[in-house]
C-alpha cells in the first residue's frame, strides 16, 4: 500500500499547511513583500498582523499618501508636503525612511508614477525614487536651449523592465506652463524623438495613457485633444472640442486623467473678485473655483478616436489629483485612507506670481460648491513656492523621526 495515495496522508499534509506558522517566515522576505503593497491600506493591515511583521516591514511611522512636491521661486529647492484627512493644514514629509537622506540634486523638472525627473548637476537627465533612491537614465535632449518641464511615464520602468515609454513636454522660457516641443523616447533610446508639429502647434498642456496610447492635449486655449502617433511621429487631432470649459476664466488648468476604465478631463477655473464692503482698507479678494469633469467617449466599441464628451457628476470611489505641471492621477478612496471620494484635489496659486497659497479640495457631489467657500488647507512652509506636481510613491515609506520630534513636526 502507497502512503502516497492515502487520502488520510493528503487531509494531515493540508491540514500542516493551514496550521503554518506565518510569523515564522523569513524577515527578510516579508520586508519585500511589504515594499511591494500597491496601496496604504494594505501596508496599513500588513503591519498590524502581528509584531514579527511589524518589525519586518521596518522601523518609523507610516508616511500616508499621496504627496505633494513644491519647487522654490528663490533657490528651486524642493520639499514633500502630505494632506492631512480631517485637519486644516498639510504636514510635511521626511524622505529618510529607506537609507537616510542624500544631497538634493540640481533641479526637479517633473514627477510621474512615483518618480521624479532630475537635471543633476552634470547635466544629466534621470528618473530618480526619492524614498528608494533608484535611478533609471534618459537621454539628453538634443538642442541646449530647451528644458524638460514634465514628464509622463507610460508604466514603471523598474516593474515593466523594457516595456516602458517616455514622454515630455519641452520649452524654452519658463513663463507659461504649455509645452514648446513633444518628444518621446524608450528605453536604450539614445535621443528623445520629436513629434511633428506643423499641423498642431507648439503648445502641449496635458498627457494620458488610455488603451495603450497617448493622448494628449494641445492648442492655445487647451481646447483640442489629439492622439500620439509614435510609428509617423505625428498628432491626430480628434474632432471633439473642449472650448466650453476654458472659455469662461483665461486662468484655468486643464488635465487628462485615467480613472476607473475611463479617460476624463478636469478642468479647474480660478476667479478672484473684490468681498463687499463698508470700509474700502478691509475690502480684500477673495477666490472662488469652478471645477469641471467629463468623460471622452470613443466611436465604437474599444476604438481610439474620441468623438464626443459628456459630464460627470461623480468620481464613485476614486479621488482625482490635478496640478498645472506634472502626470496627473486618480486614487481609490477604499486603498488610501487619508483621501476622500468622489473629490478633486489641486491647487490655490496666485494668478500674477503663480505661488501656491495651499491646497483645495472641492467636492464633486457638493451641488452647492460654485457658491460655498473652499476647503483650502494651508502650508507649513514659509516663503513663495510654486506647485511641481502630485506624488504618488511606489512603495509604502515609513518617518524614523523620533517620537517627540514627529509630534513637534505636526503642530508645526
Amino acid at each position: 500500500m502507497q502512503l502516497t495515495n492515502c487520502p488520510g496522508v493528503h487531509l494531515l499534509a493540508v491540514a500542516s499547511m493551514r496550521e503554518r506558522d506565518w510569523a515564522s517566515l523569513e524577515r527578510g522576505l516579508l520586508h519585500d513583500v511589504f515594499t511591494r503593497l500597491p496601496v496604504d491600506a494594505d501596508a496599513a493591515s500588513f503591519r498590524h498582523v502581528c509584531r514579527g511583521w511589524r518589525a519586518a516591514a521596518g522601523p518609523g511611522a507610516p508616511v500616508a499618501g499621496p504627496w505633494f512636491a513644491l519647487r522654490s521661486a528663490a533657490d528651486g529647492r524642493r520639499a514633500f508636503v502630505r494632506p492631512a484627512r480631517r485637519r486644516r493644514r498639510v504636514r510635511p514629509v521626511r524622505l529618510d525612511a529607506a537609507g537616510g537622506e542624500k544631497a538634493a540634486p540640481a533641479c526637479v523638472r517633473g514627477a510621474s508614477r512615483g518618480w521624479l525627473a532630475v537635471d543633476d548637476d552634470g547635466g544629466r537627465l534621470l528618473l530618480r525614487d526619492p524614498v528608494s533612491h533608484a535611478e533609471v537614465p534618459l537621454p539628453a535632449f538634443g538642442d541646449p536651449d530647451y528644458q524638460l518641464t514634465d514628464i509622463f511615464l507610460s508604466d514603471d520602468p523598474l516593474a515593466a523592465a523594457g516595456r516602458w515609454a517616455a514622454f515630455a513636454f519641452f520649452k524654452v522660457d519658463d513663463i507659461s506652463y504649455a509645452g514648446h516641443v513633444l518628444a518621446f523616447c524608450r528605453p536604450g533610446d539614445a535621443e528623445w524623438a520629436r513629434f511633428d508639429q506643423q499641423d498642431t502647434g507648439p503648445f502641449y498642456w496635458g498627457l494620458e495613457f488610455f488603451r495603450g496610447r497617448a493622448y494628449v492635449l494641445i492648442g492655445v486655449y487647451r481646447d483640442k485633444l489629439a492622439i500620439c502617433d509614435v510609428d509617423a511621429r505625428r498628432l491626430i487631432v480628434s474632432p471633439v472640442s473642449l472650448q466650453h470649459l476654458t472659455e469662461r476664466e483665461w486662468d484655468t488648468q486643464v488635465c487628462l486623467v485615467a480613472c476607473g476604465g475611463d479617460l476624463l478631463v478636469v478642468a479647474v477655473s480660478q476667479r478672484e473678485h473684490a468681498r463687499p464692503s463698508c470700509c474700502a482698507v478691509r475690502r480684500r479678494r477673495a477666490r472662488t473655483f469652478a471645477v469641471r469633469v467629463v468623460r471622452v467617449q470613443f466611436a465604437g466599441e474599444g476604438g481610439a478616436m474620441p468623438v464626443a464628451v459628456s459630464n460627470v457628476a461623480h468620481t464613485r470611489d476614486y479621488a482625482l489629483f490635478v496640478a498645472p505641471h506634472g502626470h496627473a492621477f486618480a486614487l481609490p478612496a477604499s486603498g488610501f485612507p487619508a483621501v476622500r471620494r468622489s473629490c478633486v484635489y489641486h491647487f490655490a496659486t496666485k494668478i500674477t506670481t503663480r505661488n501656491v497659497s495651499g491646497m483645495v479640495i472641492t467636492d464633486l457631489t457638493d451641488r452647492n460648491r460654485h457658491h460655498r467657500k473652499p476647503l483650502l488647507r494651508k502650508l507649513p512652509f514659509a516663503g513663495q513656492w510654486r506647485p511641481l506636481s502630485w506624488f504618488s510613491p511606489r512603495c509604502p515609506s515609513l518617518d524614523t523621526t523620533p517620537a517627540r520630534r514627529r509630534r513637534w513636526l505636526s503642530r508645526s
